[in-house]
């Protein structure tokens, strides 16, 4: 029977009737109470009030406590009334622990609530052994009797306060909550909640499981809360005998409620519907139903805002999310969108961005991002972490020092800003990844990883033994830094690199026709190949897509040099000794022959006429040698041979 007491619904239960208490038991949202029949009172409580030893009300709620009923407290828990000493004006209550508890008649009925003789509390009292029994041997068992004693609903933590310590051991109870869940998996009129926040329920075990499903879906008025129901009907997809049919009810109304409500609930309704498609792909289904709201209907509707909605949305649907940015903004819109997005979200955002753009043969739109992102030093701590996790992969050919100095700085600024808790992530990745240093300073000029040890070493984010350890990696690396790092006299500036102006022009226009016809040539040999079928056994696009990092990694290469090349024409040259723009001739002190070499800039080596770069370690061994100086120069067996500078001229590009 259905009434409302002050507006709230209630339902009595016509099951639990005991004429003698003249009580009745009464289910509220709450949970089940006791209360009065008609309002008649015991006559010897009637005495008592009579006499205005009691009030009315009292006198009513003291009634209900009749000896052998059931009570809970809330600091002395359950309990048995186990008599009445109306004359002394107290209840003599026999409590879990305290038995034979005095307890005043007004006090009683103001804080003692009465229970059913079938509630759990009441007999985990009465019969103990038996509760423990059913715990041990039907789990859901257990908690279908805590939930029927809690009207249907309650939190894990009240059921947790119903039996542990008493019906289960405290250390045991962790494991039998484990073993519960999984026993409840089959038990599908007890819904498990995914969050310890949210209720468990007890569900009518006569309809259909997956009905209650829908109805729960279809009665949520909020959208956290159809989020919930969602994912319920997503795990049990199982219980519904046709999806494709049964679950049209269900994305009418995600489209229906997303379209109403998106401009003011953007990340909720990005979640609902990219968990509706994840379902409608469960289901194996082709997608959505025809008229369904798309996530990139959605995404194009709400561009402004997208990139702090992104970050409510869990991060398993990150991907799905971003998969749907080509169909939002066509005609290569997306590709900026999402470059847009690498540098204002973070975390699984950006590797998922990066997938994204690599999946759509992009990776070479997306190495120029990084790059002038890396000169401008406008990366975000995810962007740099993901660019140092990606170095063998999407972000070879961005992954030198440069990089390096870019992340020096980020931490650096991190660090002025917010001291050692903003720089947390960064910094862990800095220096807890052992291969990193070593990989970033690998092909690295020397005069570079100088400059950079050194700048490590002076910088106040990381401790003295933080440093010592990153110095280490570098000289692991690179030895021969030990004693250029230990002797600061040795430290130079000018990292610059010399080099003719027709190298320098020759140099230029090869970059240029690698970024503008062997780079572009190569995306369109990997676009046909795609267009060709199957990826997984498509053997020219695999090759294509190598061939595009060895051209990425060779642009990169060649932009770092060109920033440090200084050009020059080696007019006025010093010819007191050896230097760059000179021409050596040297003899052999063993066999008396004589060779001559042009040193000239970085780029300028020709065999044939026996010019060599000054990098060179032939160059390296005669530069600021004198007439008459011995020099021990390299030979092509790995070898060595004593020579002496006979003569040193200035270079004559005529």
């Amino acid at each position: 029977m259905m009434d409302a007491v002050d507006g709230l619904a209630i339902t009595i239960w016509v099951g639990f009737w005991n004429g003698s208490r003249n009580v009745c038991t009464v289910s509220f949202a709450t949970g089940p109470h006791l209360f009065m029949v008609g309002g008649r009172m015991n006559e010897e409580v009637q005495n008592v009030v009579a006499a205005g030893k009691l009030s009315q009300a009292d006198g009513e709620k003291v009634s209900r406590l009749e000896p052998g009923t059931y009570c809970q407290h809330k600091s002395w828990g359950v309990g048995r009334i186990a008599h009445w000493d109306l004359i002394g004006d107290r209840l003599i209550i026999d409590f879990e622990g305290k038995p034979g508890h005095p307890m005043k008649l007004a006090f009683s009925a103001a804080t003692l609530e009465v229970l059913p003789d079938d509630h759990i509390m009441a007999q985990r009292l009465r019969d103990l052994p038996s509760v423990q029994k059913l715990a041990k041997e039907n789990a859901p068992g257990l908690v279908e009797l805590a939930l029927k004693s809690n009207g249907g609903s309650l939190t894990l933590d009240v059921l947790e306060r119903m039996v542990k310590g008493s019906v289960i051991g405290d250390g045991e109870y962790k494991k039998w909550w484990e073993n519960a869940k999984k026993a409840l998996k089959n038990t599908r009129h007890i819904v498990v909640p995914s969050k310890r926040t949210e209720p468990l329920l007890l569900r009518d075990a006569s309809e259909k499981p997956s009905i209650l499903l829908l109805k729960d879906f279809l009665a949520a008025r909020d959208l956290k809360t159809k989020t919930v129901a969602l994912a319920a009907i997503s795990k049990d997809l199982d219980l519904f005998e046709d999806p494709k049919t049964d679950l049209l009810p269900v994305f009418q109304d995600i489209s229906d409620v997303v379209r109403k409500t998106h401009k003011l609930h953007l990340k909720e309704c990005l979640h609902l519907l990219l968990l509706r498609d994840e379902l409608v792909e469960e289901a194996k289904m082709d997608a959505a139903p025809m008229g369904s709201m798309k996530v990139s209907d959605l995404l194009a509707d709400a561009r402004q805002q997208l990139a702090e909605a992104v970050k409510g949305v869990p991060v398993g649907m990150m991907g799905r999310l971003y998969r749907a940015f080509p169909a939002a903004f066509p005609d290569r819109a997306w590709v900026t969108e999402c470059l847009n997005h690498l540098t204002r979200t973070g975390g699984r955002a950006v590797s998922e961005i990066a997938a994204v753009l690599d999946q759509n043969d992009e990776l070479d739109v997306l190495v120029e991002f990084l790059k002038k992102s890396v000169r401008n030093r406008n990366l975000s701590g995810d962007l740099l972490i993901w660019m140092c996790k990606e170095r063998t992969r999407l972000a070879e050919s961005v992954f030198d020092i440069d990089l390096g100095n870019a992340l020096l700085s980020a931490l650096e600024d991190d660090h002025m800003q917010g001291g050692p808790k903003r720089t947390g992530r960064l910094s862990d990745a800095f220096t807890e990844d052992r291969g990193l240093l070593g990989e970033m300073v690998a092909d690295a000029d020397e005069d570079e990883v100088r400059l950079f040890a050194k700048r490590i070493l002076s910088m106040n984010v990381f401790d003295e033994l933080t440093r010592r350890s990153l110095m280490a990696r570098i000289i692991k690396a690179r030895p021969e830094m030990e004693a250029l790092v230990q002797d600061s006299t040795s430290s130079k500036q000018d990292d610059s690199l010399i080099v003719s102006w027709e190298s320098l022009e020759r140099r230029k226009k090869e970059l240029d026709e690698l970024a503008t016809v062997k780079i572009p040539q190569n995306k369109n040999d990997i676009q046909i190949a795609r267009a060709e079928g199957d990826l997984r056994e498509n053997g020219g696009y695999k090759a294509a897509r190598e061939q595009q990092a060895v051209l990425l990694r060779m642009q990169g290469k060649m932009e770092r040099e060109l920033r440090k090349a200084r050009g020059t024409d080696f007019a006025d040259v010093a010819t007191d000794k050896v230097g760059i723009g000179t021409v050596v001739v040297v003899q052999d002190e063993g066999t008396s022959d004589k060779e001559t070499f042009t040193i000239l800039g970085a780029w300028d080596g020709d065999v044939e006429k026996n010019i060599v770069s000054y990098l060179s370690d032939s160059a390296i061994a005669m530069i600021g040698k004198k007439v008459g100086d011995s020099v021990e120069l390299p030979t092509d067996t790995g070898g060595k041979r004593q020579v002496k500078v006979v003569d040193i001229s200035a270079f004559n590009k005529a």
